[in-house]
């Protein structure tokens, strides 16, 4: 029965809430992503021995990463090559290159031929060989137009029938390969995308592109027995016989994903039969703190109270303070940040101290939030907040932003 370590969305690259590591010459932020894959790589070698290792796509926070994190990843996948560990890297939205004829982010693993790498860029079955037998692997990799179609096939199609033609095309594909797989070997479907049913989580404010989301019977059927699946960050299970699951991704990436617990998935594999738990990591701690004072004679003191009661220690904080006019100038900003670090706070992303909601104040909590570095993505739909637009009117603007990204990136 092979045993399967099963992460995905490791997103080496984001670098936001933090600082430059004096010892090592690397961001925080950098080390926080990387001790995390060293945290599954480590389990999957040494706690949990497994035979094969499954990476559900978005190695990198960009489709273009710079030489410090190929070769942070690079180390770490040397580890696994050298327990003579199979590895299977599928491509996510963010793996994949802006435009054609570029290789993608992950490419060179494939073109140097590196014996039990297996590159999963295109629609394939693999047939992988494990010291506990051979598993096969359907591969699914983010999905655009142009692998799926031709420029005839989807000239003048409007969205929602150019989408509904891809899950078309893909259910097709399957149709045709899934009953040539032996039934005695098992079998498990790797997709990097979204199948309905499915929470979001922190991921909408990294989207590269417009989500293309797949039934989930469409891909769940005999003779698969699990269905590993990337590109969410929120570990959930989206259905049963066989079972999908997004590990989720290994680190936080904002306040988004501030309660979501983040780890990888080990999966004891058969015929047949599949199964799976969740190993959680040490991911950094995200911290709200929020403190209405309106009502309170000394404001700085109660915020201070507020501050001592948390345990911050190496955390991200965040501190929203509700006050009256009249308030605002006996709440010390210094003092509070310093009690933030004291607290042992490891970053302090934001300190927020609204009076009576003014637009300026508004437009200040964007402006600190932009600073520590998010994407165009997020930055809109700050925007739309901050300007009381209707909640629906919001989604519209942003898929639209979402399909204008997409155009670009065809």
């Amino acid at each position: 029965m092979p045993k399967i370590l099963h992460l995905a969305d490791i997103h080496i690259g984001m670098e936001n809430y933090g600082r430059i590591d004096p010892a090592t010459g690397l961001h925080t932020r950098l080390l926080d992503f990387l001790a995390r894959l060293d945290e599954a790589i480590t389990h999957a070698l040494e706690i949990e021995p497994v035979d094969l290792v499954i990476i559900a796509g978005d190695i990198y926070k960009t489709r273009t990463p710079n030489p410090t994190h190929q070769r942070e990843f690079a180390k770490r996948m040397l580890r696994l090559i050298q327990a003579r560990l199979p590895i299977v890297i599928l491509t996510g939205n963010h793996d994949l290159p802006g435009g054609s004829g570029r290789a993608h982010s992950v490419e060179i693993f494939g073109t140097l031929a590196i014996e039990g790498v297996t590159i999963a860029d295109r629609l394939a079955v693999h047939l992988i060989p494990t010291r506990n037998g051979p598993v096969q692997i359907v591969a699914i990799p983010w999905l655009s137009a142009q692998m799926l179609l031709t420029k005839d096939d989807s000239q003048g199609l409007p969205m929602i029938a150019l989408e509904s033609e891809m899950i078309r095309r893909v259910e097709h594909w399957l149709d045709a390969q899934l009953p040539t797989l032996d039934p005695g070997i098992p079998t498990v479907l790797t997709f990097h995308g979204s199948i309905s049913g499915a929470t979001y989580g922190g991921e909408r404010s990294l989207m590269l592109g417009r989500d293309l989301v797949l039934p989930r019977s469409v891909i769940a059927r005999p003779p698969v027995d699990y269905v590993a699946l990337g590109h969410i960050h929120k570990h959930q299970v989206v259905g049963e016989a066989p079972p999908a699951v997004y590990p989720g991704s290994l680190e936080r990436i904002d306040f988004g994903e501030e309660h979501e617990a983040k780890g990888f998935v080990i999966v004891d594999l058969a015929p047949g039969r599949a199964d799976w738990r969740f190993v959680p990591v040490a991911a950094r701690p995200f911290h709200t703190i929020e403190v209405d004072v309106t009502e309170v004679a000394d404001p700085q003191a109660r915020v201070l109270t507020a501050i001592r009661k948390r345990d911050l220690a190496d955390a991200v904080v965040r501190l929203q303070v509700q006050c009256t006019p009249a308030q605002r100038p006996h709440l010390d900003d210094k003092a509070l940040r310093a009690a933030l670090e004291e607290g042992g706070a490891a970053f302090v992303a934001s300190l927020v101290i609204e009076a009576a909601r003014s637009t300026r104040t508004r437009y200040a909590a964007i402006a600190d939030e932009l600073r520590t570095g998010i994407t165009p993505r997020r930055a809109l739909e700050l925007y739309l907040q901050s300007r009381n637009i209707a909640a629906a009117r919001q989604v519209q603007l942003l898929d639209a932003f979402d399909h204008m990204a997409q155009q670009g990136n065809d």
